[in-house]
């Protein structure tokens, strides 16, 4: 009886030890000769010295009222919405961009084709034009 009674307080511990412990993740403060500070999962290189180590519990994860409102938020957002001009009733299409989201890509666009070529001027032109857009 005492053996048995050994045997199921073990695991018994067992469980209580895996069912408690939450998933961490280790966090290391590396800092190299030159004073760079990086903060990274993995310890650090050889070249650095730790110097900080500390466990990160993991994000909770979102609620469901927090989720079911973002997602009737984003229902809202994407649906056509009606404009009364004068007397007649005109309803957008939300499938074409607006002058100014297309303003926005445009200037996207031409920043990644031009660089770190980019001059005051450019940003300056691409910038008037997105104002001018979404006014």
């Amino acid at each position: 009886m005492r053996r048995k009674w050994g045997w199921s307080l073990g695991w018994t511990w067992l469980l209580a030890l895996t069912c408690t412990h939450a998933p961490a993740q280790s966090v290391h403060k590396c800092v190299t000769k030159g004073g760079v500070v990086s903060y990274q999962s993995m310890p650090c290189a050889q070249d650095a010295r730790e110097a900080a180590q500390w466990d990160a519990p993991p994000d909770p994860p979102p609620r469901a009222e927090r989720q079911r409102t973002a997602n009737v938020e984003h229902e809202r957002a994407t649906q056509p919405r009606a404009v009364r001009t004068g007397s007649s009733h005109v309803v957008r299409n939300t499938t074409r961009p607006s002058a100014c989201e297309a303003a926005k890509a445009d200037r996207e666009r031409t920043l990644e084709r031009v660089g770190l070529k980019r001059t005051f001027d450019l940003l300056s032109r691409l910038d008037e034009q997105v104002r001018n857009a979404c006014r």
